[in-house]
């Protein structure tokens, strides 16, 4: 399961994991901001997590919150939360011995170290076609701080690209490998 499916990393998720065979269920918090979602590979595409009543085995969790809460009590023993996100800014309180029972986990994520051939992998994946990447919101550079806020207000579905134009670059652009 994908929480937060509609935002640009939840859309690269639906699609990586498909690719890998795996039956994709999309979260997203609203039915326009699923739409898409099941031509990128999503079997499911829920309101929130109403509904579903069967467990899971790995969540990829962009949300947080409540949310977060709701993923962990659908998750089956042995099953895995991937914590990357938090979009809701709410706290996630887990009842008393909601932790405690069969095993599973809960794992947070940070970008450490080079990441290059990975962003090599995903860069081949989008140029031949496996991975489409959703434009939401497109503008200059200078536009930035809009940028940002439509983003963090949940307003785009997808990436924002900032257009920079050639002769405004100062410094060189580090390649993939580095």
């Amino acid at each position: 399961m994908v929480t937060g499916a509609s935002g640009g990393v939840g859309r690269f998720a639906v699609q990586l994991a498909a690719r890998a065979g795996a039956h994709v269920i999309a979260s997203v918090g609203s039915a326009a901001r699923g739409e898409g979602l099941a031509e990128a590979g999503a079997n499911e595409v829920l309101i929130g997590l109403d509904g579903l009543q069967r467990p899971v085995d790995v969540v990829i969790d962009s949300v947080g919150g409540p949310q977060l809460v709701a993923a962990w009590n659908l998750l089956s023993p042995g099953g895995s939360v991937q914590s990357v996100g938090w979009t809701s800014g709410e706290p996630a309180v887990f009842p008393p011995y909601a932790t405690v029972g069969p095993a599973k986990s809960l794992t947070s994520f940070v970008i450490e170290g080079g990441v290059g051939a990975d962003l090599a992998v995903l860069t081949e994946l989008a140029a031949e076609g496996f991975l489409t990447v959703e434009i939401g919101w497109q503008g200059s550079w200078d536009r930035f701080d809009e940028a940002s806020k439509a983003l963090r207000g949940r307003r785009v579905s997808g990436k924002a690209v900032l257009a920079v134009a050639s002769g405004e670059l100062h410094a060189p652009v580090p390649s993939l490998q580095d």
